[in-house]
């Protein structure tokens, strides 16, 4: 790797075009681009200009490298778009991106191998090389710069060649390997000085000037430092002269010539900052941090590394991470802040442990080194004072003394060493048990999920498979057979196809899923797998467009894999898009370049997008969407585990290719696949096309409309009978289960179903049930909320809830009944326990109004205090009509305005709570107050009827002999 504080020329990104030219050459290029004609031609001289401008500040050709792009593109001229590539990788690399840079060259690779140019072949080894050490990666910069010698030496390109030697030069040094490096480095000055390239001299003399500082032979290193100046003072190149004066400095350094180096440090510091520089920057910043710690000045020390740190971190240069935690440590050290400097060193240990071992084993070593030699310098005192102890026995006894406490010093430093290596590497060993511990914990928490999830996907299909079975065998199932047989078998093979998808995740983690790849159109294949779900388009009044191109797709890919994909993704769109919504499949190909497409010569790659205008997915969800250990709201809403498109990803990527999406919650979705439908090297003559699959064999419920009542017999009777039954209100996306439920309890009410919950919330204000059972996760509003909407609104709040969900964890089953549900019911549930906890219900309820008929009967405010929401209404409504008793136009009318209800929301609230309508409830609390008036004696019967709101007499005599039995007279 790299040295932390020297720079070195890696000769990159350099073809064999002169390195920089004159101010008047570029004029002269800029005329030409001007003048000429030729769209191609003006593309090749702009990158002359860029290159020229660049090679001095590598940062100008980030913005030449997308104007190269843009013109490449519209003229269909590969060779500039390679060059494009060039400029960006230069870019890149001098900012310290080496990652990005090295996919930019692999691109300028593959495009002029397609165009088989040898020259610039060559040369994209030598860049590939270069990236691959700055990245570490040593054996592959080798042989990258292997290649490119080879090709180099054949054709005759000696400065090409000269440019490998410096590189592969340089990869010696870094290694240590500094005979071999100074022979590289030679040999490429020797080639240039042959050529006449005096501008590329410099790069070898600096070269040669670091591999000499790091032997140490410093008069050498600044011998050739001097000489690499002077060439980049002549010829006005300030990023050389930055990273000579740099690497000047940090010999001085090394030698603890503090004050030497300062000014090369700061000379590169000027140049690097002129040229905007940031990142060669922070080298000079921490061997400047660095010279002024050794000379003491421990708060300039500080200053200049706070200034390279900020840097740092902002352009996110991790490999200096290192760097500057040792430069913050010897600061504060010199400062006195041993603290600080503790902590500075800790992040530097834990950074680079390896280092840090290597430095510590030099450090006791040099430690019991020091131990010995005191030792022996104490033997040697301890002889010459024996020798003269007849002529000064107290020297004799002085130099003893000192001896011992020598010893003592030593053999105490030598100890507390070692005890402190020992408590750091226990205290790592510690932190790294830890860490692995936190990995498990996690690793089993999120299998704990998947696990958890993988159940609530099974949940919903065994309800309908065991449920109608157990009254089929109980012998009171009512249904019809034949649609349940078939609901029965696509459930079956709901579970069938759950768990073929485990299976096959499985045989992907073990490696034992291979491809089939076989010759085949994959249009018709996508065509075929469309047309399976024009019958599902239609009956969810879904648009449903294909865009395949008209001619054949031939190519070679697994016919299964991509139906898997193709089933999933689409079966996705369907079911998070609405009625009137829109569903598009598009399909292009990526051509080759020189060829037409056939069999024999297929597409590299083919697009398939799949669209959507559903509900789209929250932007926080989207990173996770398909790792199967998660479950997101988006696969929660479909009741799916979530494996689904984990799968679809895993499939796409072992058939060479990518899933990707792009989303807007509440606008809708569009995942874009990327197939590779070439380069198999064996595949069969011919793939199977699928069938079209039917609704049932999709194992997927048709779906019908938001909202759905239960027909009744056709007799006048019969439905008379009906409507006198309470209404139950079903809230249920899936078809089945939603049908199920219905028959279950239409023979004790009036169902109406809706397929979310919110369907189901305004249905509940505007028909006030009597009971509604939901399920939890449900498009556009879960049952949680539902239930929190029913049991806080005033108008709604007596209504008694069921929640049936898959949902079986002991925390979701106290969520749902904080959130106001009566009754809990776990899927698969028993038909028999659903009517069983309904009839509770009801007949609590019924307990319920018996107890508000009394508190009405009482006429004891007192007694109607209560903290519940019923109750405050029912009070409410008791205070409105005394405060009308002698009002005789106060009706129903005036009782739902000051209720803030409807006449038919107060009537069935009224109803369910008490059993009393509206006007019963007005004459009964007025015929109450009369018969207390009339206890008391406070008038005569004609007074008190008037002052209770009737105006007859005649008729206040008769209703209160109707309510108590006797006429008003006759009370005593």
């Amino acid at each position: 790797m790299m040295s932390l504080h020297r720079l070195s020329f890696l000769c990159l990104f350099l073809i064999p075009h002169a390195l920089t030219a004159q101010t008047a050459y570029v004029d002269s290029l800029r005329n030409r681009y001007q003048s000429e004609a030729d769209p191609q031609a003006r593309i090749d001289i702009l990158y002359q200009i860029a290159l020229e401008e660049s090679l001095d500040n590598p940062g100008k050709g980030m913005a030449y490298a997308d104007t190269l792009a843009n013109l490449a593109e519209e003229e269909k001229y590969s060779k500039g778009l390679a060059m494009s590539y060039h400029l960006r990788g230069f870019a890149f690399d001098d900012q310290g991106k080496h990652q990005e840079a090295l996919e930019a060259f692999k691109l300028e690779l593959s495009l002029f191998q397609e165009l088989g140019d040898t020259d610039e072949i060559s040369t994209c080894y030598t860049n590939l090389g270069s990236i691959f050490s700055n990245l570490g990666q040593m054996d592959s910069s080798i042989f990258y710069y292997v290649r490119a010698l080879e090709m180099d030496e054949q054709s005759g390109d000696l400065l090409g060649a000269s440019i490998v030697h410096n590189n592969i030069g340089q990869i010696y040094s870094d290694e240590g390997v500094y005979e071999k490096a100074i022979e590289h480095f030679e040999e490429a000055l020797k080639i240039r000085q042959n050529l006449g390239e005096e501008k590329r001299l410099m790069a070898c003399y600096s070269n040669l000037a670091t591999v000499y500082g790091r032997m140490e032979q410093y008069e050498k290193a600044e011998g050739y430092s001097k000489l690499a100046m002077d060439y980049a003072v002549k010829f006005d190149n300030l990023a050389y002269a930055g990273v000579i004066a740099n690497n000047a400095g940090s010999n001085y350094n090394d030698q603890e010539h503090y004050s030497k180096a300062i000014p090369w440090l700061e000379k590169a510091l000027q140049y690097w900052q002129e040229l905007g520089n940031e990142a060669y920057a922070t080298y000079a910043y921490y061997n400047l941090s660095k010279a002024y710690a050794g000379l003491g000045n421990g708060n300039q020390a500080l200053a200049y590394a706070n200034q390279g740190w900020e840097i740092v971190q902002r352009l996110q240069l991790e490999n200096q991470h290192e760097l500057y935690y040792k430069a913050f440590a010897a600061a504060y050290e010199v400062k006195g802040d041993l603290r600080s400097a503790f902590d500075w060193y800790r992040k530097f240990v834990f950074l680079a442990d390896s280092n840090f071992k290597l430095e510590n084993t030099r450090k006791v070593a040099e430690m019991e080194s020091r131990y010995e030699v005191q030792k022996k310098e104490a033997e040697l005192a301890r002889q010459e004072l024996e020798l003269t102890r007849q002529t000064s026995q107290k020297r004799t006894i002085l130099f003893g003394s000192l001896a011992v406490i020598l010893l003592l010093i030593g053999f105490f430093q030598y100890v507390r060493n070692q005890q402190k290596i020992k408590n750091q590497q226990v205290e790592y060993a510690a932190s790294l048990r830890q860490a692995e511990a936190d990995k498990l914990r996690e690793l089993d928490a999120v299998k704990s999920t998947f696990f958890a999830n993988i159940s609530h996907e099974f949940r919903t299909p065994l309800t309908l498979i065991i449920s109608p079975l157990e009254q089929m065998i109980a012998g009171n199932f009512k249904g019809d057979l034949q649609k349940y047989y078939r609901i029965l078998l696509r459930n079956s093979r709901r579970l069938l196809d759950l768990v073929n998808q485990l299976l096959d995740l499985s045989k992907l983690e073990s490696g034992k899923l291979k491809l089939k790849p076989a010759k085949g159109d994959l249009g018709k294949l996508i065509r075929t797998v469309a047309g399976s779900f024009e019958s599902l388009a239609v009956r969810k009044q879904i648009k449903f467009e294909v865009h395949v191109p008209v001619e054949p797709l031939d190519g070679i890919f697994d016919h299964d894999v991509v139906e898997k994909i193709l089933v999933n993704l689409i079966s996705n769109a369907f079911k998070f898009t609405a009625e009137e919504g829109l569903v598009q499949v598009h399909v292009a190909r990526v051509l080759p370049d020189s060829q037409a497409v056939s069999v024999d010569n297929p597409p590299d790659r083919v697009t398939i997008e799949v669209q959507d205008s559903g509900i789209g997915i929250p932007s926080d969800q989207i990173d996770d969407l398909f790792d199967r250990f998660t479950r997101s709201t988006y696969s929660e809403i479909q009741a799916g585990s979530g494996i689904g498109l984990a799968l679809t990803r895993e499939l796409t990527e072992i058939h060479g290719g990518s899933l990707t999406v792009d989303s807007v919650e509440g606008v809708g979705s569009t995942f874009r696949v990327i197939l590779q439908t070439g380069g198999f090297k064996e595949y069969q003559n011919e793939g199977p096309l699928p069938k079209a699959l039917t609704q049932e064999e999709r194992s997927e419920p048709a779906e019908s409309s938001s909202l759905e009542t239960r027909s009744v017999g056709s007799s006048p009777l019969a439905k008379l009978e009906h409507q006198k039954l309470p209404i139950a209100l079903i809230a249920e996306d899936h078809q089945d289960v939603r049908d199920f439920v219905t028959e279950i309890l239409d023979d004790q009410f009036r169902v109406v179903a809706t397929n979310n919950g919110k369907a189901a919330w305004e249905q509940a204000l505007t028909l006030m049930p009597d009971l509604i059972v939901t399920d939890v996760m449900m498009p556009e509003m879960d049952g949680i909320r539902l239930c929190q909407l029913l049991k806080s609104n005033e108008k709604t709040s007596h209504i008694p809830v069921v929640m049936l969900t898959a949902r079986a964890a002991q925390e979701d089953k106290l969520e749902g009944l904080e959130s106001g549900a009566d009754v809990y019911l776990i899927k698969p549930f028993s038909a028999r326990e659903l009517l069983i906890q309904t009839k509770n219900l009801i007949e609590q309820r019924k307990k319920l109004q018996e107890f508000f008929r009394k508190k009405f009967h009482a006429l004891t405010p007192a007694e109607m205090e209560s903290d519940s929401i019923d109750a405050v209404f029912l009070d409410r409504v008791r205070k409105a009509i005394e405060e009308n008793y002698d009002d005789e136009q106060f009706s129903v009318i005036e009782l739902s305005q000051a209720a803030g209800m409807s006449r038919s929301q107060l009537h069935r609230k009224l109803t369910a709570l008490t059993g009393y309508s509206p006007s019963e409830i007005i004459r009964q609390m007025r015929l109450e107050r009369a018969r207390q008036m009339l206890e008391h004696k406070t008038g005569n019967v004609s007074e008190i009827a008037f002052r209770c709101g009737f105006s007859s007499p005649a008729y206040f005599s008769k209703c209160f002999k109707d309510h108590f039995g006797v006429s008003p007279g006759s009370l005593p």
